[in-house]
């Protein structure tokens, strides 16, 4: 990703978080009080019309209260031909009047046997709207009677204002009806609804849900209704403070619908004014930094020797960038420089280093040599020379028995065959120390030829077997009889291009390493096996190499750095160089090598695999 598009990111997850930020705090914060307002408007209304009720309940008690304590009342309960005027003055649906011993004395009521059960629901259980034990306290409370809700109010009955004596008393009540309600309404120029609650059935669904939601503490249900209107609802109870009358107020929420569009407009804008600064901050950047930034990038690009560059970036600023671009250029001057003197280091290293593996490998090819010479040595210091001389001496001495003479004769017909023999071996043996000199000149020819620029190391068709054997030959004796070598089914491969004689070195190094890990382990019956096979691979088939033994193993932590420099199990002798020498090899021919282990004392399986084609056929088919 670019600096261009990883700024054009953070600018959009910036802008991004901004907006919904910004969306949450006006929809989560601000919205609220919309609605909140909505309600209040609404709690509002259903207050007015409730406190108008109320206010309406309490000037019936007062016109009741008035004529109880004006005589008029005080009249009928001693005369109860005197009928008092309050269904006209106070609007009463009914009044009992009782003397100071709870006595009916009067009633508005035409059926006695109402009057009765009207007077009893009022005074004759506990639960009543009022004790006889009560004379003389006034009450008002919204009252179950007969199968529906009254208004009712009790009240002392004086002779007259200035009276304090208290004579009996009056109970009067208002039923609650819808007549009532539409006339008050209209009365009171209120917009209001209600439902009137029957004392006897159970409440509705509707209205038991809203009179969940009202207690104590939250006075008014909130409901909405659509997306246009909300409802405000209370109660008003009974003096048992079960639900008696609901009052409803609706109100348009056209605050709240209002509110949501001005957010949803302001949230537009700002988008735009985002996407605005966005694109601004953008051309800026671009201007300012970005563009600077790839001048200087394509400046850096140029860096590839020591006289890559040319010239120095010039930028005329004085801020971070500017002194990014000096500080580039004084680096620059100072990489020149010491990439002179590094090559001149890696020159010398490389030499170094070659000469180094050149070394390991000569001293692995010398040591059958050495034992080669050293078994010649002992054949011919075990000759009877001495013995030989001897015979011949007294062979010329004429005075011998026949019997002698003959044994010396055969003595030195015997030695001389073992002569001949050990002669004959000794011929074969310098064949080969010559063969291995020659081998040796050659390893010697092919490390100058990888050495050189201009030159490129031979490549032969030869067999893998032919490999193996060559590898086996600069093996020392002893570590060939130490342990059991198999080779499995080499001989039926075909012929492979490579650089034999460095090959046969990364073989030989293995094979000796293998032979030095079972003389360290002590196996009782130390092997040492060769196999390789053919797999298939892009874009050439590939031989895959394996030299495994059971010796001594490699440690887990230990076998990923087998290859690097210095690395070595051994501690006497070279150290650290056959096994980065045969992988930096390995990797010249294109190949992969690496080494497996279960463990210390588990021996050890090292892997090779190289093309099966030269190194042109592999760089054409890699080409395509």
């Amino acid at each position: 990703m670019s600096l261009r598009e990883r700024v054009l990111v953070i600018l959009f997850v910036i802008f991004s978080v901004y907006m919904a930020l910004e969306y949450s705090v006006h929809r989560w914060m601000m919205y609220p009080e919309y609605v909140q307002q909505e309600q209040r408007q609404a709690q509002t209304l259903v207050e007015q019309s409730v406190d108008a009720i109320e206010a309406d309940f309490s000037n019936f008690q007062k016109q009741v209260s008035a004529a109880a304590r004006s005589g008029n009342l005080h009249k009928t309960l001693k005369n109860s031909a005197h009928s008092p005027a309050l269904k006209e003055e106070a609007g009463t649906d009914f009044v009992l009047l009782y003397d100071h011993q709870w006595t009916p004395a009067w009633n508005d009521l035409t059926d006695a046997q109402a009057a009765k059960a009207l007077s009893k629901a009022l005074l004759g259980k506990e639960s009543a709207f009022i004790r006889p034990k009560q004379m003389g306290f006034s009450k008002k409370s919204i009252y179950p009677v007969n199968g529906r809700y009254a208004w009712v109010i009790a009240e002392p009955v004086l002779k007259s204002n200035q009276s304090h004596t208290v004579e009996g008393m009056v109970i009067a009540g208002r039923y609650l009806t819808d007549a009532y309600f539409q006339d008050f309404k209209k009365r009171q120029g209120l917009s209001f609804n209600w439902q009137i609650v029957s004392p006897n059935n159970k409440l509705s669904s509707q209205t038991a849900e809203i009179a969940e939601q009202i207690n104590s503490d939250s006075p008014y249900a909130f409901t909405t209704l659509g997306d246009n209107m909300l409802q405000c609802a209370t109660l008003i109870r009974d003096q048992k403070n079960r639900p008696a009358l609901l009052v409803k107020t609706f109100q348009n929420r056209d605050i709240s619908t209002q509110g949501l569009h001005t957010i949803y407009k302001l949230m537009l804008i700002k988008l735009g004014t985002g996407f605005a600064a966005v694109l601004f901050l953008t051309c800026l950047l671009q201007g300012v930094i970005i563009k600077p930034i790839t001048k200087l990038i394509k400046h850096i690009g140029k860096v590839e020797h020591p006289t890559g560059i040319k010239g120095k970036i010039k930028l005329g600023r004085k801020d971070e960038i500017g002194t990014l671009a000096r500080e580039f250029d004084h680096m620059c001057s100072r990489v020149q420089d010491a990439q002179v003197k590094l090559v001149e280091k890696s020159y010398y290293s490389g030499i170094t280093e070659m000469s180094s593996g050149i070394l390991h490998n000569v001293r692995n090819a010398l040591s059958p040599i050495t034992t080669r010479i050293e078994r010649i040595k002992d054949q011919f210091r075990d000759l009877p020379l001495e013995h030989l001389e001897q015979a011949q001496t007294e062979l010329q001495n004429g005075s011998l028995s026949p019997e002698r003479r003959n044994d010396l004769i055969r003595f030195v017909e015997l030695t001389f065959q073992n002569v001949v023999n050990n002669l004959k071996d000794s011929v074969d043996g310098l064949e080969e120390l010559s063969l291995q000199v020659v081998q040796i000149e050659d390893m010697l020819n092919a490390q100058k030829t990888f050495a050189s620029k201009d030159k490129e190391a031979p490549i032969e068709f030869i067999e893998p077997i032919q490999l193996v054997n060559k590898a086996l030959d600069m093996v020392p004796e002893k570590a060939r009889k130490l342990c059991k070598i198999e080779t499995g089914r080499i001989k039926k491969l075909p012929a492979i291009p490579v650089h034999t004689t460095t090959f046969t070195q990364v073989l030989q190094n293995l094979l000796v390493n293998a032979g030095e890990s079972l003389g360290r382990k002590k196996t009782l019956y130390p092997k040492i096996t060769i196999s390789c096979k053919i797999e298939k691979g892009q874009p050439v088939d590939q031989l895959h190499w394996k030299i495994q033994d059971n010796g001594a193993g490699i440690e887990p932590e230990k076998i990923k750095a087998i290859f690097e420099r210095g690395a070595s199990s051994k501690k006497t002798g070279l150290t650290g160089i056959g096994l980065h020498w045969c992988a930096n090899t390995i990797t010249a021919m294109r190949g992969k090598i690496w080494a497996e282990s279960d463990g210390k004392n588990r021996g050890a399986c090292f892997h090779i695999v190289i093309p099966m084609a030269a190194e042109e056929a592999l760089a054409t088919a890699v080409g395509g």
